[in-house]
């Protein structure tokens, strides 16, 4: 009989069609990304960090980690020995089975420690260690606690790390208690349906990304055209489904009494018709407000979930590079700087030295989505003070040219919907493209900064260096091209 763990349990309690695929289909699943593994291996590290807060430790799992039955032995005989602080603990019951990651005793009293990579808990947590809760004490454990160990938001790094800081720790012993009857039936229903040879039939709908991204989003929504009523930009998720009962996929077949709003009036009758909309007065009105010299730049940013510089806190944003196309007049030749941090130094101090020299004290910086730029600059602004009127001077020089795109005051059926730079450059300039390139698009860049910190191969560095300037270079040449259609 095939037994329920955690992590099917999420699975079936998301989509039991997901679960039933996973279980018997493996090979329809989408293939994991780079980001997504990013996000495993983030969870991985941040619990091994987690078990220093209560060393110790004797880590239960087996060298094989799904030979769950020597695990569930192992522990159990760590707690007959009298072990306190257990890692990995294993426990089934009921056919169920789960890992803990931190098990505590203490006054003779089990208190029980569930990790996550996040900053708060999420309602989602809640069923997690209501699962958990559930297996352990159906196992024979009484548990007097259990609680989510996750990052705490208000933590700002000054010299050494301070777990005791860096971690938030919160009770969530009587939301586990009040599911339990709705954990256990829910339990025999997938059991049930995993030990059956009938696939669930579920239609797609919000579960497909709610609580995450299914990994059958592929094989599930293979029905549904590449364009569809699902890319109108800025309507309602119910709406799109609403259409989607309908009978209603692709925008030819939008009942023309459906509420859409004016913006996706003209996205659908755009592409419809295959037009491009134009309006040229605002176009001026925005092209009047970019004045000489003009300094097209981008920003590339990471975040590292355990803070690695003074001044830090989790997830902050870090900028490790920028890139600069400049244009001192409308016949002057196109100029270029740049900016790399070097791991493991803070890229902060290297990254506004150098911005504040290339910008100079007039003209217009063009960004590509003013909010983010902006952001990183007030953010270097509070880090150091010191640089506090320049930027406010750069602050009051940036020209969005996401804007007249935002705005639909330039829109083709290219962009499908869409006024990301990603979308509106191939649109406009398709001969630039950033097909050819090893980086594509800015999580990637951050991905692979990021993995500067612990790679030592230094050929592998090179190339990772010189994607990264590859990447950003082109897009703030991409800015160049898409003002010059303007």
């Amino acid at each position: 009989m095939k037994k329920l763990s955690k992590s099917n349990y999420l699975k079936g309690n998301q989509c039991e069609k997901a679960l039933f695929l996973h279980l018997n289909h493996p090979e329809l699943k989408d293939e994991i990304s780079e980001a997504q593994q990013a996000l495993f291996n983030t969870g991985h590290n941040i619990g091994n960090l987690s078990q220093q807060l209560f060393p110790g430790g004797i880590d239960a799992s087996r060298q094989d980690f799904f030979n769950f039955k020597a695990a569930v032995n192992y522990t159990s005989e760590l707690i007959d020995q009298g072990q306190e602080v257990i890692y990995e603990a294993a426990f089934s019951a009921n056919n169920c089975l789960c890992y803990l990651d931190i098990l505590v005793k203490k006054n003779g009293k089990w208190y029980a420690y569930e990790v996550k990579a996040s900053t708060s808990v999420k309602d989602y947590h809640y069923k997690d260690s209501a699962f958990q809760y559930y297996v352990i004490t159906s196992s024979g454990l009484p548990l007097e606690d259990i609680s989510m160990v996750y990052l705490n938001k208000q933590y700002f790094r000054q010299g050494e790390l301070e777990l005791d800081k860096l971690f938030a720790i919160t009770s969530v012993v009587e939301q586990a208690k009040a599911m339990q009857a709705v954990i256990k039936q829910k339990s025999k229903a997938l059991l049930s349906l995993m030990n059956g040879k009938t696939m669930p039939i579920v239609d797609i709908g919000p579960h497909c990304s709610d609580p995450f991204g299914c990994d059958f989003h592929g094989h599930c929504w293979k029905h549904v055209p590449e364009y569809s009523v699902f890319n109108i930009s800025w309507l309602r998720e119910e709406n799109k489904f609403d259409l989607y009962q309908k009978g209603v996929l692709e925008l030819k077949d939008i009942p023309p009494t459906y509420p859409l709003n004016a913006n996706q009036w003209l996205q659908v009758n755009a592409d419809l018709n295959n037009s491009i909309v134009r309006n040229q007065p605002a176009l001026d009105a925005f092209k009047s407000t970019i004045n000489y010299p003009i300094y097209f730049l981008d920003f590339e940013t990471f975040q590292a979930p355990v803070p690695l510089y003074d001044n830090t806190k989790p997830y902050q944003i870090l900028p490790f590079q920028y890139s600069l196309h400049i244009k001192r007049s409308e016949k002057a030749p196109l100029e270029h700087r740049e900016y790399l941090g070097t791991p493991p130094k803070d890229p902060r101090p290297g990254f506004i030295q150098q911005l504040v020299k290339d910008l100079g004290n007039s003209g217009s910086i063009v960004v590509y989505n003013k909010g983010f730029e902006g952001g990183r600059l007030k953010n270097l602004a509070m880090n150091y003070p010191e640089y506090d009127d320049v930027i406010r001077n750069f602050l009051s020089r940036i020209v969005d040219l996401m804007e007249p795109f935002r705005r639909r005051d330039l829109y083709t059926p290219d962009m499908r919907g869409k006024y990301s730079i990603k979308n509106v450059l191939p649109a406009l300039v398709p001969q630039l493209t950033y097909g050819d390139l090893d980086i594509q698009e800015g999580g990637m860049a951050s991905l692979t900064y990021s993995s500067l910190y612990d790679d030592q191969d230094e050929q592998s560095v090179l190339k990772k260096r010189e994607g990264l300037i590859e990447y950003c270079k082109l897009d703030t040449l991409a800015m160049v091209e898409i003002l010059g259609v303007l």
